[in-house]
């Protein structure tokens, strides 16, 4: 077996059973944990029984990365906010989720609205 094991990456919104059994399965394993879908509320608590969980089993919280998918709604500015929220709420790394075409009129506005929020805060 390969030591150190490769990173462990577990998915999960972290709703209904995913309290009880993924955020257990993260706080034991994983070195990130992916918030795949929610509002800002919802990922807030998640992290909060994420937290939680770890603590029940005495592993320091800050060894997870914690990331959450953003989905490109058409509106750079409220997709970059939508991150930027996530990131205030102890998302290290968005992951915006785009949908085709993959065109520079579609991801240029958005690299640039990210740009602007992220190095005005």
């Amino acid at each position: 077996m390969q030591q150190p094991h490769p990173p462990i990456c577990i998915g999960g919104s972290g709703s209904g059973s995913g309290e009880k059994r993924t955020l257990r399965t993260v706080a034991r394993f994983a070195q990130h944990w992916n918030f795949d879908s929610g509002t800002v509320e919802q990922f807030s608590r998640a992290r909060d029984v994420l937290y939680q969980r770890c603590a029940d089993i005495g592993r320091d919280p800050a060894e997870i990365l914690l990331s959450s998918q953003v989905q490109f709604t058409g509106d750079p500015a409220e997709t970059a906010a939508t991150a930027a929220a996530l990131g205030a709420a102890g998302a290290e790394l968005a992951i915006v989720y785009l949908r085709p075409p993959y065109t520079p009129a579609v991801l240029e506005p958005l690299a640039s609205a990210l740009s602007e929020l992220f190095q005005a805060g």
